[in-house]
């Protein structure tokens, strides 16, 4: 999950994220990142794999800001480049709702930054734009984008 999440950041923010941000990061502090948020809530977290690789990775699970409407929430969803637009992503959102589904949470939403040029995959898969709100990230403040579904068998791919 650690090499692909560098490394699609690489990829996707390259004009957008500062540059010395971007190759600071590290796959075995983000391993342990990653390790700490799973161990330390309960994050739901599903792989795709083409031929024994792992090729993208989703988690999340309920809304961490106690949203009234939304309850559940994707916090990181990452395929590889040559991976992307083969439906993979679309499967690991379809993995995620079903088990929040389980959960009794049926409404989610993700937030995303507004420069990410992949953010109209969630639009794609019918997420209603929510909100814009200025976050600080990577030493600015950036605008982040909300979408959300108020009914998550509603998520089309």
């Amino acid at each position: 999950m650690s090499r692909i999440y560098v490394k699609t950041w690489r990829d996707t923010y390259l004009s957008v994220i500062p540059f010395g941000y971007l190759f600071g990061m590290s796959e075995s502090r983000q391993e342990k990142a990653f390790l700490n948020e799973l161990s330390s809530r309960q994050t739901i977290s599903f792989v795709a794999e083409d031929a024994g690789r792992v090729v993208g990775f989703i988690t999340g699970g309920d809304e961490r800001n106690k949203d009234d409407i939304y309850r559940g929430e994707i916090y990181t969803l990452y395929v590889l480049k040559h991976f992307q637009r083969r439906g993979t992503g679309g499967k690991l959102v379809a993995a995620l709702a079903t088990r929040l589904n389980r959960n009794g949470i049926y409404s989610m939403l993700v937030r995303v930054l507004k420069l990410n040029p992949y953010r109209r995959f969630y639009q794609k898969i019918n997420g209603t734009y929510l909100k814009t709100e200025r976050l600080p990230f990577a030493g600015e403040v950036m605008d982040v984008e909300a979408y959300g579904w108020l009914d998550t068998s509603l998520i089309d791919l």
